[in-house]
């Protein structure tokens, strides 16, 4: 009987002790925090999804989150093999029944600057924005001149025969497009961008008067640039997240036009109508960011605002020219790719 329990004992020990084994051999899940703000006026209650940059279908969802009643959002990335958590990442920001915006222009349909704009207007509103993790932390705001820009990019690797592969891009290829995307997002809007990157520019949510730059002109444009979407004219039957995405989209079409060719004829095909819209829309936000300065000015009783002079509509030879010596300068279209790791 004594031999049975010391025998009982060993085999209890030695599962145990397996056990054990198995436990340390288990690999400790590493991860990667996201945060950023999401800012077309504060979007409150917003879906935020991550994705792998190169998952262009949007297959896989690696984390998910909400935004916060300023529009704050923090987002953590699990890979449970322990496998470090590299490469480029898209985090994109869906306006849903749950979302409300603050008026960040001088006037929202039939509201006024500071209103809360309800749910119904903004259901359906996408914003995006693309940045890349050598395994630690990232900031990445998300407005609607990052979602322009990270459009330019996703564009510039669907491209037919384009060298660019987002899933894997090293660190330093990946500033680059980013400059360069800043570079033709400002060449549509009229904006000298040539030493700037959107992605890390302090775009701020007008609303909130005090925060707008009273030094930094082009931070403080690119934040009147993004409020004064919120002032779109909405056509009946339509909705203001109607109105921004379809500038978005006329946007997107555009700078695919001629990424795909420089010297495209904007004026034919579907980038006519593109154009129209972009145009039409430029003509509002040149208007609208002078105003915008003006009641940020009244609300602060501070300092002018140093805006930099936004045309009525866009330049086509400068825009080409731009989207020209970047496809010159990288060798051809879509950049240059890498050897970086992908994200899990």
């Amino acid at each position: 009987m004594k031999k049975a329990i010391q025998t009982t004992l060993a085999v209890s020990i030695a599962l145990a002790l397996t056990a054990c084994n198995n436990d340390n051999n288990d690999p400790t899940p590493t991860t990667m925090d996201i945060a950023g703000g999401a800012i077309k006026g504060a979007l409150a209650s917003a879906t935020v999804n991550v994705y792998a940059a190169n998952d262009t279908a949007k297959a896989t969802v690696l984390a998910t989150t909400q935004t916060d009643a300023n529009g704050d959002y923090t987002v953590q990335v699990i890979d449970d093999s322990g496998a470090a958590i590299t490469g480029a990442f898209l985090i994109e920001v869906v306006a849903d029944e749950d979302t409300t915006m603050i008026c960040d222009a001088t006037a929202c349909g039939t509201l006024s600057y500071g209103d809360t704009i309800p749910n119904e207007e903004l259901t359906g509103l996408s914003l995006s924005t693309i940045s890349y993790s050598d395994g630690e932390a990232i900031d990445a705001d998300v407005n609607s001149l990052t979602t322009m820009a990270t459009d330019s990019i996703l564009a510039s690797a669907a491209l037919e025969g384009s060298a660019l592969d987002l899933g894997n891009v090293t660190a330093e290829s990946f500033l680059t497009l980013q400059e360069d995307a800043s570079e033709i997002v400002g060449a549509i809007l009229g904006v000298d961008l040539s030493e700037s990157n959107i992605f890390a520019i302090d775009i701020v949510d007008a609303s909130k008067a005090d925060t707008v730059s009273t030094t930094d002109s082009i931070a403080a444009t690119l934040t009147l640039i993004n409020a004064s979407l919120t002032s779109l004219d909405v056509a009946d039957g339509s909705s203001l997240a109607d109105e921004i995405v379809s500038y978005l989209d006329a946007v997107e079409v555009v700078t695919a036009t001629l990424l795909a060719d420089p010297d495209a004829d904007l004026g034919t095909g579907d980038s006519a109508a593109a154009l129209a819209t972009v145009n039409a829309t430029q003509a509002q936000i040149a208007d609208e960011v002078d105003m915008i300065a003006a009641e940020v000015v009244a609300e602060t009783g501070g300092d002018d605002i140093p805006v930099t002079d936004v045309p009525t509509e866009v330049d086509e030879d400068a825009l080409g020219d731009t989207v020209g010596d970047i496809i010159i300068g990288t060798g051809g279209t879509g950049g240059t790719g890498g050897t970086g790791g992908t994200g899990s």
